[in-house]
């Protein structure tokens, strides 16, 4: 008997330590999915740090004249656009540790939006290795849009054509939302840069 109630015993001890490990509760960290407005280019090559070089400027001219051909169906600004000029500036280390601040991470000049076969954008080195992949993406089409749609900039700050720095907490929906808005030339207060030829 006393066998009999000392496995009865260890029996009901086993049993409650597996039953309460199986009533254990589980956490799981659900993520809210998002789901992506439609685009007809993707855009993840750019925006995986696996596959993106962030030094190669020329990703983003590639990526901004197929948008544009695919979205709109053209014109094709790979082929109008022949003279290329897209770069990378670097601020010396005497201006970094004067604590020279710039007031743009990126610029387009006349010779750009007042030629239509050239692009001419300016990219600062430093403060475009700050900022994460998907502002890249949105501070290039930002250029484009000035220097290939001569657009002036929007007052809306939803807007790429917005002129300060891009905020860390745009998503992609944000993005396609807006560079649909520029090829459309549908986005509030539009306006356009003044060349010197321009009558």
């Amino acid at each position: 008997m006393k066998n009999f109630l000392l496995y009865l015993f260890f029996g009901l001890l086993i049993m409650s330590c597996s039953k309460s490990d199986n009533t254990e509760t589980e956490i799981e960290i659900i993520e809210e999915e998002i789901e992506q407005l439609f685009s007809c280019v993707s855009y993840a090559d750019l925006l995986d740090p696996q596959t993106t070089n962030q030094d190669d400027l020329m990703q983003y001219w590639t990526k901004f004249a197929a948008d544009v051909k695919c979205t709109r169906g053209g014109p094709d600004y790979e082929e109008s656009h022949s003279q290329l000029n897209i770069f990378f500036e670097y601020r010396s280390a005497a201006q970094i540790a004067a604590g020279v601040t710039p007031d743009h991470i990126a610029y387009s000049t006349f010779a750009g939006y007042c030629n239509d076969k050239v692009v001419n954008v300016g990219v600062l080195y430093n403060e475009w290795t700050e900022k994460n992949l998907l502002q890249r993406l949105w501070i290039m089409y930002h250029e484009f849009g000035h220097d290939v749609y001569k657009y002036e900039h929007s007052t809306d700050p939803a807007d790429i054509m917005y002129p300060a720095s891009t905020r860390g907490d745009i998503n992609i929906n944000d993005f396609i939302g807006a560079k649909d808005r520029m090829f459309k030339r549908s986005f509030p207060g539009i306006k356009y840069i003044s060349c010197p030829t321009d009558s």
